[in-house]
């Protein structure tokens, strides 16, 4: 006959918190390299570099930045924290984006 487990299982509330941490990691930092992605691309282009060479530099960039965001925030302890630098820093960067793309225009 086996032996009882010792380790007990995570409790429901344990379980949700993992759960909304991944979420928050994996749609949060999408916004968050979405944003950079946009900025990084404007900029760029402002800075009178070829648009393609632009995008595919402001594509590098955010994906640094998603990895980044990303481990930061399964890292992070306070989930509120994350919420709100990783939505609110990438709607700020898509909204400056937009910003440069008027004034390029």
């Amino acid at each position: 006959m086996s032996q009882p487990s010792t380790l007990a299982a995570p409790s429901r509330s344990r379980r949700l918190q993992i759960v909304l941490r991944v979420l928050m990691a994996m749609l949060g930092g999408y916004v968050f390299a979405w944003g950079t992605v946009a900025l990084a691309t404007c900029l760029l282009f402002a800075a009178k570099l070829d648009f393609h060479d632009a995008e595919f530099l402001g594509a590098f960039i955010g994906l640094l930045a998603y990895v980044l965001v990303f481990l930061w925030s399964i890292a992070s302890r306070q989930l509120l924290r994350v919420g709100i630098v990783l939505l609110g820093g990438g709607l700020l960067m898509a909204g400056l984006a937009s910003l440069v793309q008027t004034l390029l225009v």
